[in-house]
Formats: structure tokens, sequence, C-alpha cells
């Protein structure tokens, strides 16, 4: 989450952080045991551990962000008030082993496709509960507003 969090605004912090399951880098370490002897192999686990140590997708206090690449950054981010729906796809064995796949759609064309992450319901979890503090945040400044104001007076 280094790029995540160098480039957070004020007053934003990080309420969830996304992980690949242990599953992708045993899959990496196995094309390399299995596959090793030939180029492809090397090839692939190097690729493979590139890919899953320069992503990183969270969810903070205003938004959802995904950060894919090495030498150049994608960055793709919505705001809370932005995502209007999620599709998590999680089968059997995701359901077993605690990975699946989620969708974070958007207003207009704006979509987020995560990769296959770990625990993608608790990730889903807390962009909702994100996003109910986000809608609570303004009401209760007002309230705190008003309150101040009848102290003062």
């Amino acid at each position: 989450m280094k790029y995540i969090r160098k480039h957070l605004h004020e007053g934003e912090h990080v309420v969830q952080e996304g992980h690949f399951h242990w599953l992708w880098y045993a899959r990496a370490w196995a094309a390399l045991l299995i596959f090793g002897w030939l180029i492809i192999g090397i090839v692939y686990f190097i690729y493979e551990m590139i890919r899953l140590q320069t992503t990183e997708f969270g969810v903070t206090n205003r938004s959802v962000v995904m950060k894919k690449g090495f030498l150049s950054a994608h960055v793709t981010q919505l705001s809370l008030e932005a995502v209007e729906g999620a599709k998590l796809d999680q089968g059997i064995i995701g359901r077993i082993f605690g990975f699946g796949g989620l969708d974070i759609e958007g207003r207009g064309e704006g979509e987020i496709s995560f990769p296959t992450m770990a625990n993608p319901s608790e990730f889903l979890s807390a962009l909702n509960e994100a996003q109910m503090a986000a809608e609570k945040e303004p009401v209760q400044r007002l309230a705190d507003e008003i309150e101040n104001h009848d102290n003062a007076a």
C-alpha cells in the first residue's frame, strides 16, 4: 500500500487494504518448480511476482482505489459517493479457501474490476461501512455546528 498511502489527501485514511490470496503466490512458485528448467517457468515466476508486489487496492474513507504497474502507475479510483453497486464472484473453491473476484460499479462508465483477492466479502463490507460513514459525516458536521452555535449564544 505504499502508493495509495503516499497519495492520501488531508483527512483521508485507509479503511481496508486488499491482498492477494496465498494461492496466487503458490501458483507462481509451482510454475517455477515445475517449469523452472524451461525459460518460460522463470519468466512466468518473475512476471507474476512483480504483478503481485506492484498491485495495490484498498478502501479509504473517501474512495476505493486500485493501482497497477511497476515502472508506470495505472490508478483507478472511485469516490464513495460514485459507487452504485458491486458484484462479488466466489465459486465453491473460492468460498472454501477464502478468495474471489470483486467488481465495483460506479456512476456512468466507471468500474473497477479487482484481481482475485483474499477475503473479497470483507473488502466489500469495509467499502459499505465506509460509504455509510461518508453519508453520515456531513449530517454530523451540521449537527455539531448547530450545537456549537447554540452553546455560543
